[in-house]
């Protein structure tokens, strides 16, 4: 199971789809982490799957459940307000994102293609405000 999470927007990726996470306050015990370390909990989805990381060596897993029963844990690929960039290149056309780089800063963009990209983006769960905010 591939998972991504999206840390400025607390959003989990699961297979192409989204879910908003619910962040967790404080530091919460989430189990052990396979270098020995205390995993804290980060965010959950549902009652579903709890995201922790780990405050020895910082690696991030996603750990599954069904109902009170553990059911698979996976390794997490975190996107940061500073992968935020990349990431969307990936998943855009060039022209999207370019119309949705000259929206942010203002400058004449393509209409068709930031309106296909404003609905992948939202399709994720994701506020495009936000992301014209942190690309201008």
């Amino acid at each position: 199971m591939k998972v991504f999470f999206i840390d400025p927007f607390s959003v989990v990726l699961i297979e192409d789809k989204a879910f908003k996470a619910e962040k967790v306050d404080g530091n919460i015990f989430g189990g052990f982490c396979k270098c020995g370390g205390i995993m804290l909990q980060k965010a959950w989805v549902d009652d579903i799957l709890m995201i922790a990381e780990c405050e020895r060596c910082w690696k991030v897993e996603a750990f599954r459940f069904n109902g009170r029963k553990f059911v698979e844990r996976c390794d997490v690929i975190v996107i940061y307000r500073q992968n935020l960039v990349e990431f969307l290149r990936d998943i855009l056309s060039s022209a999207e994102f370019e119309a949705i780089r000259n929206k942010a800063k203002n400058l004449s963009y393509n209409y068709n293609a930031f309106s296909r990209a404003k609905k992948k983006i939202e399709e994720l769960k994701l506020n495009i405000d936000e992301i014209l905010k942190i690309l201008s």
